[in-house]
């Protein structure tokens, strides 16, 4: 039996020592961890009131944060653990509740970086863990850097290409800036007017101290693409180990107050900052750029999906979506794990109700990729 399925079982907290190296142990996790489990985007969960906790899980580093729950109790909630396959994982979760017991914990998650599949699905379920909201995308997009500049363009879809051309023309110009307080402010501004209520984003405050974080670890960069002289779309972007993260962005809208209708025109000013990010990228030594969320492959064509179009310009750089496996949950508390999960199943009934939305001033429409969540 290999080494690291014979280590799955065995679960502690990592010493001070580990901690300290926490960036230098993720990355020789099996599959290289990822941004969401580096020491800057702790820093950054634990400013939103994440509790982190440091695990070894089969000798590898695992980020994990305590997690709350009004009414029911507290969670761990896991990026990982990284596993090889899903066997492996299902012996790692049984191990963390068995530790987590001994700490009052009410319920494990876990979010790994396998990759999707209907028999995997079956499997965990079999053994137990429940399909439950994920904190991150469940499918994204990853655009291969490798290779020349000329490579990299020629694996683009056309439109890309003949965007980006095109925003040249227009006189589209991006900048790499400070994450100053003003630079912070004009992205967060944007971000929340693309937001519109429809997704959560932290407060100016904690936005701005988490892009400075990871600016001053050196894993982080600020973009602003200006068009005729104004700011119209802007990004940050994250870096660890070889890959780079698209954390957060936002534009100009058409109309104040309607998060729906984007105000770029067509200038293709998303374009020309989408291939300034990548080339940056590639400058830090990266490899892949992950554009952090967009519709399954399963949906990727209903335009009915509220992220239609987000999923149509990101599939522009790249054909190929990636598809995880999801977040799940393990039992510590069986009660109290499952008033957790129909507490969820209820505001997001809430969240998706023609009514309350009205009331709200949302334009909400259900996520054909979350309908395991309604069953």
């Amino acid at each position: 039996m290999p080494a690291s399925r014979t280590r799955a079982a065995h679960v502690r907290f990592a010493t001070a020592d580990e901690i300290a190296r926490w960036d230098e142990l993720l990355l020789q996790s099996p599959d290289e961890g990822n941004v969401y489990r580096c020491t800057a985007n702790i820093d950054g969960m634990a400013m939103q009131g994440g509790t982190p906790v440091h695990l070894m899980v089969g000798g590898h580093a695992v980020t994990a944060f305590r997690v709350d729950v009004p009414l029911a109790g507290p969670l761990w909630v896991l990026f990982g653990p990284p596993v090889d396959d899903v066997r492996e994982l299902v012996r790692s979760a049984r191990a963390i509740a068995a530790f987590a017991e001994n700490y009052g914990i009410v319920a494990v998650r876990f979010r790994t970086q396998l990759k999707a599949s209907a028999d995997h699905e079956r499997l965990l379920q079999r053994h137990g863990l429940v399909r439950v909201p994920t904190w991150l995308d469940d499918s994204t997009v990853v655009v291969d850097l490798k290779g020349s500049e000329q490579d990299v363009l020629s694996r683009f879809k056309k439109r890309a290409r003949k965007s980006i051309r095109r925003a040249t023309r227009e006189g589209v110009t991006v900048d790499r800036v400070p994450a100053t307080e003003e630079n912070c402010r004009i992205l967060y501004e944007m971000l929340d007017a693309t937001s519109g209520g429809r997704f959560k984003i932290p407060t100016l405050a904690i936005s701005t101290a988490v892009f400075q974080r990871y600016e001053a670890s050196g894993q982080g960069q600020l973009f602003l693409a200006r068009h005729d002289g104004e700011v119209v779309v802007g990004a940050f972007v994250a870096t660890f180990g070889t890959t780079a993260l698209y954390l957060g962005a936002g534009s100009v809208r058409q109309r104040p107050g309607d998060p729906s209708l984007c105000g770029l025109g067509g200038s293709r000013a998303a374009y020309a900052l989408q291939w300034h990010i990548m080339r940056w990228a590639r400058e830090q030594g990266c490899e892949r750029y992950d554009l952090d969320g967009t519709p399954s492959s399963a949906t990727i064509g209903d335009f009915s999906h509220p992220r239609h179009g987000v999923g149509q310009f990101k599939t522009a750089f790249s054909e190929e979506i990636t598809d995880y496996l999801g977040a799940y949950q393990i039992a510590v508390n069986p009660r109290r794990a499952w008033l957790i999960r129909q507490l969820e199943i209820r505001a997001q009934r809430a969240d998706e109700s023609p009514l309350l939305n009205r009331l709200r001033g949302r334009q909400v429409r259900p996520n054909p990729d979350y309908v395991w969540l309604r069953r």
